[in-house]
């Protein structure tokens, strides 16, 4: 049975906006057809795997004493306006209760923070360290896309804590991007990460990590972010504790956030003309089994044998045996991303192999032992991974003159440039996409490199700027 041609529904990945959208349909993740915008559906199969992703951070966070909570989706709008540089960035994006003098989260700060003032009396209560999964709701004026910029953003989650002095947020700043990479490297995917410049970010944050994607369009879109809260939202809710000297002080926060970005980063990476490409970790189903002939009690049998060894080894497997023809079924399976596809007929029984089909590489291998299915599943991992390294890797260039970036950027490139750190060097490179593209210094290398010169004005540097275009 010959692999199937390209589906004819699924547009090329080089047309992104088009494949993106039609992908999500037919590869059963979501409806888009609900009429309210900037919503959509989640079907049974994309929210079976946005869970997989969850339960991969809820493990990391919770071994990290993270622990989760939930809270109110209706925040007061008396708590909204505690903190003014808050409320300034996010009421014109929230959501009014009319007549009840309340808005639907945008963020979680003026819903947990208030709490956090009853909680927090003493040293012995801290550190706090709590996160919830919840959706948020921002009226996003801008052209909405699925996942990427939605008015309820779904499957969100906020990690909040609270400590007694600034070293001790610091340290789990660098924890939080321990797990940050580790979530990353078990999503097979690869990022940007750098640090935010002071005027980008959080509302009240003294210091913020961002972790971007880079899509096959060029364009780089924000995939989480670790903040330093400082102590602006602790002296805004009044967040206060009597240390072990009697003394009352303010504590120390940190919050990070993330959610269903995480899967446009995978969708948008491993993806092809063919349809999605799921990692093992997630995929609702890590192996298909297709028998050739259904009505073939031999084929039907060895099926059941093959799926019976594999649930025995913990690999979740689906048979599927309905009256669709096998290139029906290999359409659907390659669309959904399935990792493993196992052809079980005739020539499989009679020579004693089955034929395995690896989705991330599309290429058909003959195996004698089922042993062989979990080290697959591995290496199409480790695959997977490399390869998310290597997209990252050919889509960034460095450059020295500031008139070749606008050339980098039209060829859907990430430019690295030596940058002093100044807004008007910055202003500088955001005017020359002016009327073009929406392009910036989006964030700095979290590591100093050699000495260079600032790409605008010349000054001496060691910081590295990343310059991209901006969803």
């Amino acid at each position: 049975m010959k692999n199937p041609k390209k589906p004819k529904f699924l547009p090329s990945k080089k047309n992104f906006s088009k494949w993106y959208n039609r992908l999500l349909f037919i590869s059963d993740l979501i409806d888009k057809r609900y009429n309210v915008k900037g919503c959509f559906v989640w079907k049974p199969y994309g929210y079976d795997i946005m869970l997989r992703i969850k339960k991969i951070w809820d493990e990391l966070f919770k071994e990290n004493g993270i622990e989760e909570m939930y809270f109110p989706l209706l925040v007061p709008v008396s708590y909204a306006k505690k903190n003014d540089s808050w409320w300034d960035a996010f009421n014109k994006q929230a959501f009014f209760i009319k007549g009840e003098g309340y808005i639907l989260r945008p963020t979680g700060e003026p819903a947990m923070y208030p709490m956090f003032s009853l909680w927090i009396r003493s040293y012995k209560d801290l550190p706090l360290k709590i996160y919830e999964t919840v959706s948020s709701f921002r009226y996003e004026t801008k052209h909405t896309r699925p996942l990427i910029r939605d008015r309820e953003i779904t499957v969100w989650h906020e990690i909040h804590c609270a400590f007694a002095n600034k070293k001790e947020a610091e340290d789990e700043v660098k924890l939080h991007i321990e797990i940050y990479d580790e979530l990353w490297r078990r999503l097979c995917i690869a990022p940007i990460k750098v640090v935010k410049p002071p005027w980008e970010i959080f509302p009240g944050a003294i210091g913020a990590i961002e972790y971007y994607s880079y899509l096959p369009n060029g364009k780089v879109m924000e995939n989480g972010s670790i903040n330093n809260l400082g102590q602006a939202y602790a002296q805004k809710f009044n967040i206060k504790f009597k240390d072990r000297d009697g003394k009352e002080k303010y504590v120390w926060q940190v919050c990070t956030g993330n959610g269903a970005r995480l899967l446009v980063a995978i969708i948008t990476t491993h993806g092809d003309d063919f349809g999605l490409v799921l990692p093992p970790e997630i995929a609702r189903w890590q192996v298909v089994i297709i028998p050739i002939n259904q009505k073939d009690l031999k084929i039907l049998k060895k099926v059941r044998e093959v799926e019976e060894k594999l649930r025995e080894k913990g690999i979740r497997v689906l048979v599927d045996d309905s009256e669709k023809t096998p290139g029906e079924k290999f359409y659907e399976y390659e669309v959904k991303g399935v990792p493993i596809r196992i052809e079980v007929g005739k020539k499989e029984i009679d020579e004693g192999y089955l034929t395995i089909f690896k989705r991330n590489t599309r290429e058909k291998l003959k195996i004698r032992s089922i042993e062989e299915i979990k080290d697959i599943l591995e290496s199409i991992s480790r695959e997977m991974l490399e390869k998310a390294k290597k997209v990252l890797q050919d889509n960034i260039v460095f450059e020295e003159k500031k008139e070749n970036i606008m050339k980098h950027i039209k060829n859907k490139k990430v430019v690295k440039v030596y940058y002093c750190g100044s807004g008007e060097c910055w202003d500088a490179i955001k005017d020359l996409g002016k009327s073009k593209v929406s392009i910036e210094i989006f964030g700095t290398d979290l590591k100093e490199e050699k000495e260079g010169n600032c790409i605008v004005c010349e000054k001496k540097t060691r910081t590295i700027g990343y310059v991209g275009n901006t969803i």
